[in-house]
């Protein structure tokens, strides 16, 4: 395999997930950074395409670790971290809430003679998911810090987390590691698709009815949850 679809950051963003399938197809390779659910709230939905998909990586992130690992929500607001716990659980069975609790927050493999490192927040597995308190992963700014880190162990290293789109070679700092982020495909429609053989990576992006989304969440809030108009 030298062809990947990366995404991440999905929040429960079905319709973005469904456009993604629609422009790359079933027979793609799928690497998903994290964060599947969230406050776009449609996690059945959401799960059912990942089923459709079956991705050759999947990970949790900081907001999968504390639904299915600590019973919590994870937003700044007390409503909406309820909400977003709740509404969660409520759409998932049993078996689905037992399958996102065991997902990991990292892998490593080999394509070819690319080493490869996935992690929702930070490329090494104590601060993998994002979830510790200050872990604001690795913005495009930190990357050749973080290559200086990694470089003897990955070719490739690819997170999550910030919802910054990028990618960055950091040969011309000298530590010959390419990191590449997809952003959030959940809050602004992107993803990225990298080819390891070249060490080529392209950013894409798709388009949503954000109206539609908005509305669907805003009918499912309770009363005291901040209006989609104050956070969407």
């Amino acid at each position: 395999m030298s062809e990947y679809v990366v995404l991440s950051d999905l929040h429960g963003n079905a319709p973005a997930l469904q456009k993604v399938l629609d422009e790359e197809g079933l027979n793609a390779a799928y690497i998903v950074l994290g964060d599947i659910h969230g406050l776009l709230a449609q996690p059945t939905e959401t799960m059912r395409l990942l089923e459709d998909m079956e991705p050759e990586v999947l990970l949790a992130g900081n907001h999968d670790k504390a639904i299915f690992h600590h019973n919590e929500g994870h937003v700044a607001s007390d409503a909406l971290s309820k909400f977003e716990l709740e509404h969660t659980l409520s759409k998932l069975n049993t078996e689905q809430q037992q399958f996102m609790s065991n997902l990991p927050f990292m892998e490593v493999w080999k394509d070819g003679a690319a080493r490869i490192a996935a992690a929702h927040a930070k490329p090494w597995p104590e601060q993998a998911s994002g979830y510790e308190q200050g872990n604001a992963g690795v913005p495009k700014g930190n990357i050749p810090h973080f290559a200086s880190i990694v470089a003897d162990d990955y070719d490739i290293v690819l997170l999550g987390h910030t919802h910054e789109q990028y990618d960055l070679d950091c040969s011309q700092f000298g530590h010959p590691v390419l990191f590449v982020n997809p952003g959030s495909l959940g809050w602004d429609n992107t993803y990225s698709v990298l080819d390891t053989e070249m060490g080529e990576v392209t950013h894409k992006s798709v388009e949503t009815d954000t109206d539609a989304i908005k509305e669907h969440i805003q009918g499912l809030l309770p009363k005291d949850a901040p209006h989609t108009s104050e956070w969407y």
